[in-house]
């Protein structure tokens, strides 16, 4: 690919979104939360949406084939859960063209991408790619630096030689359920960031935008879950409350500083060693500061110094953060 002028990299097409407000096409998004949050459940309706080309909780959906990646309980998916989805929907069974990969994948080793990108380049065109779930896509760590690079640069893999987009179902932390549990980089890589948190007694979701990284980051959706076909069906119901509770206790700056140290952490993130440092890349202080000033609305140097000093606290104090020798770092599992 040639450098760019600047004529032409301002003229470089706006992003497309596969659903509207969502998920955008050629990108990674990121769907995170606790147990029991109905993440798979949301991550089939989306899929599957696109599958059939239907609008999806009144969204535009580009339609497109889908690949199915189940790390975990393959047999139920393909069997139980994915059928049940289209029998509510009432889908003929010609028009039923999901796919499954129904086997353990690495996507931080070489080989199993490369094995994954000729099984889709073989059946076609694909627009969605499903991981589910995070932690069982790797053969490393999900928290190493070295398994981090490695599976971005897969998924980046996917991306440019299917064309397809990704979205990754994943777990939060055990300590922080803010983000999902993962290394930074991994956390920094995605285009886009869903949030989901269920009630599994009341059989209600809410998926939440937490971040896109080229669009209005914007979007909540209240989900009835139903019982159908032996499955549990997502169905869009406007009086489940989108609020988020007392979960979401962060406020639009505390959580401007936390997507401020995800840049800072990515750019310049680095590995300390040693009983003191944490498992994960850790940054300057000073070089978070400079981020959260790039993000900050106030335009003078002391307001914006006030409101870093203020949001590092509310962060440090509900242990979102962690400080030592001048470096800090994100608090998950």
């Amino acid at each position: 690919m040639d450098i760019l002028d600047y004529g032409r990299m301002s003229n470089l097409p706006e992003p497309e979104w596969l659903v509207g407000g969502l998920i955008q096409t050629r990108s990674t998004a990121l769907m995170f939360g606790k147990s029991n949050s109905f993440k798979s459940f949301l991550a089939i309706d989306i899929g599957l949406s696109v599958d059939i080309g239907q609008d999806w909780a009144g969204n535009e959906v580009k339609p497109g084939g889908v690949l199915f990646v189940a790390t975990e309980g393959a047999n139920g998916v393909g069997r139980l859960r994915i059928p049940a989805w289209y029998q509510h929907h009432a889908v003929a069974e010609e028009d039923r063209r999901a796919f499954l990969y129904p086997q353990e994948i690495c996507l931080d080793t070489t080989d199993d991408v490369t094995a994954l990108i000729a099984a889709m380049n073989l059946r076609g065109n694909f627009a969605l790619v499903v991981i589910d779930i995070f932690g069982g896509s790797m053969k490393g760590s999900e928290i190493e630096d070295k398994t981090a690079r490695a599976w971005v640069h897969g998924i980046q893999r996917i991306l440019r030689e299917t064309g397809a987009s990704v979205l990754v179902v994943a777990h939060t932390g055990w300590q922080d359920d803010t983000r999902a549990r993962m290394h930074t980089h991994f956390w920094g890589s995605f285009d886009t960031r869903l949030r989901m948190e269920g009630d599994k007694d009341a059989l209600t979701a809410t998926l939440t935008v937490e971040r896109h990284k080229d669009a209005d980051s914007t979007g909540s959706w209240g989900f009835r879950m139903v019982q159908s076909n032996g499955s549990l069906i997502a169905e869009l119901d406007a009086s489940v409350s989108t609020g988020g509770g007392k979960k979401r206790t962060l406020s639009a700056g505390n959580k401007s500083a936390l997507n401020a140290l995800d840049d800072a952490l990515q750019e310049h993130g680095v590995r300390k060693f040693g009983q003191d440092w944490p498992p994960c890349n850790v940054v300057q202080i000073d070089q978070w500061r400079r981020h959260c000033y790039l993000h900050s609305p106030e335009d003078k140097p002391n307001t914006k110094l006030v409101a870093f000093n203020r949001a590092r606290k509310a962060l440090h104090d509900g242990g979102h953060i962690q400080f030592y020798d001048d470096h800090v770092w994100r608090c998950f599992g």
